[in-house]
């Protein structure tokens, strides 16, 4: 179990790691079609390389010790915070996807688009992720 905790804690810390310098990316350019396409390419890239991986990684070691420990309430709830936070990673990578087909295509209109949603719901996965750690460093502390 001690493994399992420990994969999932790198994990989900290059999970994060990895929401936040998008993030800071994402949030920093300036809006010409160059740079909407470069960081298109290099969002695509990163999520493909880092973020898919370690999502999913996280996904693996949290049911593996899931299944190993009695369910309580509250460990329910982080698992469901945990599902939507990937859940809504998993809807994000697609938006990241047709986005790049936008910028790539030259359609900034749409791009804005799809732009505008990948944020929204890369909010909702960064809040559900950490709640998730809140309660996880809750249990862990009290156990």
């Amino acid at each position: 179990m001690r493994i399992l905790l420990f994969l999932h804690l790198v994990l989900l810390s290059a999970w994060l790691g990895c929401i936040i310098v998008e993030a800071i990316y994402e949030h920093s350019i300036d809006k010409t079609d160059g740079m909407r396409v470069f960081v298109s390419r290099l969002h695509w890239t990163t999520d493909r390389f880092i973020e898919i991986p370690a999502f999913v990684g996280v996904l693996v070691t949290g049911a593996a010790m899931a299944a190993q420990v009695p369910m309580t309430p509250l460990l329910a709830l982080k698992i469901v915070f945990g599902l939507i936070a990937i859940s809504f990673n998993a809807i994000c990578v697609g938006l990241v996807v047709r986005r790049l087909r936008h910028a790539e295509a030259a359609d900034f209109q749409a791009w804005e688009v799809v732009d505008h949603k990948q944020h929204v719901y890369g909010a909702v996965v960064l809040i559900s992720l950490l709640i998730a750690l809140g309660i996880g460093g809750y249990l862990f502390s009290v156990a």
